[in-house]
């Protein structure tokens, strides 16, 4: 994670190391990308698509964050993650789209969706997501988790690390929500009111299972997702590569005739149940994929 680059500077590891540790790790997310959503297992040049899906859109948060925090003190942190925001914003309503003018922000006419139709060609993924310049928020909000991992890595006391999470949690929500007058609360272009909102309704959920596992001690009742959680990228990219509902429906297959509008939920319950097994065995044998 970015805000582990202080503890490795600490150690000895040279910048230059680093950087070539965060340029694997973007190269690694996009190739994933690519292959998740991005067409690149049909093998077929002129359905290839280059920047696309969720995994490219961390590995462009990541490497921008990671520039931020590699070269600048936690104050010039903030405000750089503040000017993103201030940036895109700017962008977004005073740029004028050619042959519509500025502040369009309809899901087929926008200057995000113009610059991505004009910079990608032939590779531009289509629909109403954008991602090139919207790399300006990803940033923002890779860096807002920088911050949440910065607090609870912090000297503070629990109780003060779960407050500070509220009151994050209830500031950039109501930043959100005020800003979203004039600039939407809009996710598939990501605006900077959507950085705050997502932020907010995250800290505060952070700061919950906070509370209740760390303050309070539950643990157990966890313990699934932490078996999730220690092999997530290969969670998310087994689910999107294989299909596991053939599997769950050798267990299950042969219920579709009762199970009327149930059939699709116990197909999926077997499907997941199926993947979290394979985790689950990848976690005893503490067989962990990291990038």
């Amino acid at each position: 994670m970015p805000f582990s680059f202080n503890k490795r500077l600490a150690r000895g590891d040279s910048k230059k190391k680093l950087y070539l540790h965060i340029i694997k790790r973007v190269l690694i997310l996009w190739i994933f990308g690519m292959m998740a959503q991005g067409r690149l297992l049909t093998y077929d040049f002129s359905k290839l698509r280059l920047y696309c899906n969720t995994l490219h859109s961390i590995a462009a948060g990541y490497l921008i964050s990671s520039l931020i925090i590699l070269n600048m003190k936690l104050l010039w942190q903030v405000i750089t993650t503040v000017f993103l925001m201030l940036l895109f914003w700017v962008l977004m309503v005073f740029v004028p789209v050619p042959g519509h003018g500025a502040g369009i922000l309809k899901p087929d006419v926008n200057l995000a969706i113009y610059l991505e139709e004009l910079v990608m060609g032939r590779f531009f993924s289509g629909g109403s997501y954008t991602w090139l310049l919207s790399s300006i928020t990803f940033a923002a909000t890779v860096m807002l988790g920088v911050f949440a991992g910065r607090l609870l890595r912090s000297e503070k006391t629990k109780m003060a690390k779960f407050v500070w999470l509220v009151a994050l949690g209830i500031g950039c929500l109501l930043l959100g929500m005020l800003w979203s007058i004039w600039f939407p609360i809009i996710k598939h272009i990501w605006t900077s009111s959507m950085v705050l909102f997502a932020a907010g309704w995250s800290y505060l959920l952070l700061a919950l299972f906070y509370l209740i596992i760390d303050v309070w001690g539950f643990k157990k009742w966890a313990f699934g997702f932490v078996v999730i959680g220690m092999n997530a990228i290969a969670a998310y990219m087994s689910i999107q590569l294989f299909n596991f509902r053939h599997i769950g429906n050798i267990f299950v297959g042969g219920l579709s005739e009762r199970l009327g509008d149930w059939n699709s939920l116990v197909q999926a319950t077997a499907a997941f149940a199926v993947i979290w097994l394979i985790l689950y065995w990848m976690y005893r044998k503490k067989s962990f994929i990291k990038i």
